[in-house]
């Protein structure tokens, strides 16, 4: 194998392991050598509950207006729904490598239509808003938990998904 193919391997590899890795959250790896956990009702809790605080601060950033609040609502509403724990599930303990494999697939393809979703609802939401509001969206959307990459390499200390809440594409915008 040239250098040449090696690095493309490598690229696509490192690829797949970004996107499954966005694809399984805390609540769906608890199979052995995972080293996490199914989330407990309290942790549940508090994920939603920060997430609703961030909600509210970008509503109060974007400064909603009346007559957009129903492009707002849809857009929380589908965030919200993205991170539903109960729709994530670890496979069996007992599972082989083959549905263990399959199983990453299903959530990825699971994640993948959610983010569609949450694509929707944002383009909804944009189009309610003025284009400052848009603007500030999109920054509030590029750096979703409010940090800026700027002086810690090309794609900040944890690689190019930034380290944030992976999948959590519009939410935050805590500058």
């Amino acid at each position: 194998m040239n250098t040449n193919s090696r690095g493309r391997l490598a690229a696509a590899l490192l690829t797949a392991g970004i996107a499954l890795s966005a694809a399984m959250p805390a609540s769906a790896a608890s199979g052995p050598g995972m080293g996490m956990r199914e989330m407990t009702p309290e942790m549940q809790e508090r994920m939603q509950s920060r997430m609703q605080m961030r909600l509210d601060k970008m509503a109060q950033r974007l400064e909603i207006k009346a007559s957009q609040q129903d492009a707002w609502q849809a857009y929380a509403k589908v965030h919200k729904e993205q991170f539903d724990g109960g729709t994530m599930k670890a496979p069996p303990k007992d599972a082989d490598a083959a549905t263990i494999a399959r199983h990453r697939a299903d959530m990825a393809a699971q994640m993948a239509q959610k983010l569609s979703t949450l694509a929707d609802a944002t383009a909804k939401l944009q189009s309610a808003l003025t284009p400052e509001q848009a603007r500030l969206l999109a920054d509030m959307t590029r750096h979703p938990m409010g940090g800026r990459q700027g002086g810690r390499g090309e794609h900040g200390p944890r690689g190019p998904m930034g380290g944030g809440m992976g999948g959590m594409g519009g939410m935050g915008g805590m500058r």
